[in-house]
């Protein structure tokens, strides 16, 4: 079915997360959460690190799917490449999009394929500006809220700060506070959804943490 942004959550001046999917140079997918803002019905915008490869991809490729799911073992593990069974998101995850040279994820609940119409850079990050050229939504029952899920996305969100500031010392005071916000998330998670695929995702998420040198 088709839908408009605004239908899939996106608002002005709310910062959403999905999944951003783009080609490598060698052709290979790549996919990796991204927050993203709606600037108006037609276009979505993006501010991305420049270290990042899908920051190279889109300032080469000029083209992106925004996936949306609600399955957040796809969230970790485009997050964390290394939580796959080869290091690598599975290539079976992924199809080509039907109106951009992107790849996008067969079990997103929607996709939207986006090109790229403006690029603006600084010395740490890339803003990119993206028209939408194709949306498409799956048909799906409503689903009962579980908490889990946002709580789990944010500790996920927040190990990623963690291993790049673990070794900077300049960092230590933030670096103690996000390991606090992750604790607590364990905590709850583990309380409201315990032995569920969000207690599984987040003791896996603090074996990693760890394996970094950091004391939890």
């Amino acid at each position: 079915m088709t839908a408009e942004l605004t239908s899939l959550g996106f608002k002005k001046n709310l910062f959403t997360e999905a999944i951003v999917a783009t080609y490598n140079f060698d052709g290979s997918a790549n996919a990796a959460p991204m927050g993203l803002k709606l600037l108006d019905n037609q276009h979505l915008s993006m501010s991305i690190f420049n270290t990042a490869s899908t920051c190279r991809n889109l300032k080469t490729k000029k083209a992106a799917s925004v996936n949306l799911t609600h399955d957040i073992d796809v969230f970790y593990k485009t997050t964390f490449k290394e939580a796959n069974p080869h290091g690598t998101v599975p290539t079976e995850w992924f199809e080509n999009c039907e109106t951009v040279e992107a790849p996008k994820l067969r079990s997103a609940d929607a996709v939207v394929e986006v090109s790229v119409v403006d690029v603006i850079s600084n010395a740490e990050k890339t803003a990119f500006s993206c028209k939408i050229q194709r949306l498409f939504a799956e048909k799906k029952l409503p689903q009962v809220y579980c908490r889990a899920m946002p709580l789990t996305l944010e500790a996920i969100t927040h190990a990623t700060r963690v291993r790049a500031f673990v070794n900077e010392p300049q960092k230590q005071e933030e670096l103690a506070r996000l390991l606090k916000t992750i604790e607590d998330c364990v905590a709850l998670v583990d309380r409201i959804a315990p032995n569920s695929q969000y207690s599984s995702i987040l003791a896996d998420l603090l074996r990693r943490i760890r394996s970094w040198g950091v004391k939890l």
